[in-house]
């Protein structure tokens, strides 16, 4: 049977920790008192589920809003309203937000509902003035299972898109590529103006963290902010699917360690049914801003490798190398 699956997502000021420098950042948090994390809490669900979201700004000087990119018939609503569409929202005729907003300082929120129509792996971002807040760290992910995916007896079971898709796996990895630019930060945290057309980031980032950061264990304590790491521990002969989403404004080639991986989907779409196969085989996958692109990797010897950034400029923090986009993957025999 579908469930309802809740959300309550608090807009919360924090700092990240990067090597070398310590940069406030807007992000989303899971109560009022838990720390906002970058990227966002993953909400996951099963096909068929209903999604139900709630927004809250107690915090931040601005409005701020949700998008769903690839969810269908989105609702929202506000205290004492009914549900309607999600719509862009206008001030003396100029759109200000492309949904509708919640105002700062206020205990008032806003409910989002939308029914998780098919497998995959999506964000969900602020949808007010994104340029600055997506980039100040609103976004997240959305993972929604095949039915079955628990169940042993189930063609579906430990599949990303279900039976006959070629995306059945042993170990999962949500990777989330993002760009840090700690003047934007800084200033946009200070209340002052950013021209996005300034953007240069110095910092680049797997799950929030750069670098040898991403090689932290899950919910470091000294990473609050950063709770999840990307490092890959793996055997020979396992096959290890790799999701990777592009939260960021500029295109990332990814590079596989050397290895060869099978793209079993893009953008949420798996390339393989029971009629047709277009999976193909690549070493290194390209995401523009907002594609997601899903690899699995099976390796057949052991031996140390490392997914990273083609663009050298991107595997270091600042001018330090080795850093910025980079994780490791550890096959043993």
């Amino acid at each position: 049977m579908p469930a309802l699956v809740r959300k309550d997502l608090w807009v919360r000021r924090g700092l990240l920790k990067l090597p070398g420098a310590q940069v406030p950042f807007w992000g989303f948090a899971p109560s009022p008192s838990a720390p906002p994390v970058l990227p966002g809490p993953v909400i996951t669900a099963t096909a068929g589920d209903v999604i139900l979201v709630t927004l809250r700004n107690t915090e931040l000087p601005v409005p701020v809003s949700l998008m769903f990119p690839g969810q269908t018939q989105v609702l929202t609503r506000r205290p004492a309203t009914r549900w309607k569409p999600v719509s862009p929202r206008y001030e003396a005729g100029r759109m200000v937000s492309l949904t509708d907003a919640l105002d700062p300082g206020t205990d008032d929120w806003i409910r989002y509902q939308f029914r998780a129509g098919k497998p995959g792996v999506y964000l969900y971002q602020s949808g007010t003035n994104p340029g600055v807040q997506v980039q100040m760290g609103l976004y997240g992910l959305i993972v929604v299972r095949p039915l079955g995916f628990e169940r042993p007896s189930s063609p579906n079971y430990r599949t990303a898109y279900g039976a006959r898709t070629g995306t059945g796996f042993d170990i999962e990895k949500l990777l989330v590529l993002g760009e840090v630019d700690t003047a934007m930060h800084a200033r946009v945290a200070a209340g002052a103006e950013f021209n996005i057309l300034d953007f240069a980031p110095e910092y680049w980032v797997i799950n929030g963290r750069s670098y040898p950061d991403t090689d932290r264990p899950d919910y470091d304590a000294t990473l609050p902010h950063q709770p999840l790491g990307s490092a890959v521990a793996a055997k020979t002969g396992q096959r290890i699917l790799l999701r990777l989403v592009n939260a960021g404004f500029l295109n990332h080639t990814v590079t596989l360690g050397g290895l060869h991986g099978r793209v079993v989907a893009e953008d949420a779409f798996p390339l393989a049914s029971s009629e047709l196969d277009t999976t193909y085989e690549k070493t290194a996958v390209t995401l523009g801003a907002g594609q997601s692109v899903e690899v699995i990797v099976t390796p057949g010897h052991p031996g140390e490798h490392y997914l990273r950034a083609r663009d050298y400029l991107r595997i270091v923090n600042v001018s330090s190398f080795p850093g910025g986009m980079m994780t490791r993957l550890l096959v043993t025999a």
